[in-house]
């Protein structure tokens, strides 16, 4: 089995063939990064060093616009900005307020950070299923309530991160009701974005988008790789998603579209029943 980083030099070299083919994906962006953890030390995560970086990166370069303005600009049909980046986080680790959030409120930086709200909560430990992230702890409600008075939004991302379409439709209301009416509660008001738990075309379907359409969320962020989201589905936004084995060149690389194949790659597996857990 390869590992990380011998999984990483092969994304590598294809992204440097799609170079030699002249293949450019720098201007008309509206990218939606995709986080987890930001921490110093735990493997799986992106480092405060290197997150800073690409946050300087992303600020010079990009224009940072938050969720609620991709969603009013598309609501109008205004022209989005030529090169656009949201930022986002999966899941609610406590390294967001500790490491990224200092990073983002020292540059001006909005985000959104997608809580499993049971998680949160203590009511479930998602780090003990995946092993990836074990030992990171949860974000808890004073944290997330410090942040979104300081430029920082929250979505919504179910009560227990489970595989929305490999539960009962009933169930899967419950997940999605459950965790807007937690973030309703704790911040005072209702959440109107949602990401779905592992994100690939195969974890959602349109009974599930129904359902979210129902219970008033406007918009809904996917795992599936893109790096343009003007005319994309709302209730499906692709991501980029950011991993800890990525340097400087590979986060410029991904986010200017030189890595869009992995789409592909992604197409050929949800054809395919999951035959594990995938990533969170």
């Amino acid at each position: 089995m390869l590992t990380i980083q011998s999984k990483q030099r092969v994304k590598r070299l294809i992204a440097s063939a799609f170079g030699l083919f002249g293949t450019s994906y720098t201007q008309n962006l509206s990218v939606i990064l995709n986080y987890h953890s930001i921490h110093p030390s735990h493997a799986y995560s992106t480092s405060p060093a290197d997150f800073l970086e690409q946050m300087q990166y992303v600020k010079t370069n990009f224009t940072v616009m938050s969720l609620s303005e991709l969603y009013e600009m598309r609501s109008r049909k205004a022209r989005l900005p030529a090169r656009a980046a949201v930022i986002t986080f999966d899941d609610g680790f406590k390294d967001n307020y500790e490491y990224a959030y200092p990073i983002l409120k020292e540059l001006g930086l909005s985000a959104t950070i997608f809580l499993t709200t049971g998680f949160v909560n203590g009511d479930i430990d998602i780090t003990k299923k995946w092993e990836d992230y074990c030992g990171l702890g949860h974000l808890d409600w004073h944290q997330v309530k410090e942040m979104s008075e300081n430029g920082i939004y929250f979505g919504a991302h179910t009560h227990s991160h489970p595989v929305l379409t490999g539960i009962a439709l009933s169930e899967a209301e419950w997940e999605i009701v459950q965790s807007k009416q937690i973030l309703e509660e704790k911040l005072g008001e209702s959440p109107k974005h949602f990401a779905y738990p592992f994100g690939q075309q195969n974890t959602y379907n349109s009974s599930i988008i129904e359902i979210l359409k129902k219970h008033g969320f406007e918009l809904a962020c996917s795992t599936n790789w893109g790096t343009r989201n003007d005319d994309t589905d709302i209730f499906a936004l692709p991501r980029v998603r950011i991993d800890s084995c990525d340097s400087l060149v590979d986060f410029i690389a991904k986010i200017n579209g030189h890595w869009n194949f992995i789409n592909l790659f992604q197409m050929a597996k949800s054809i395919k029943v999951f035959n594990k857990q995938p990533q969170i």
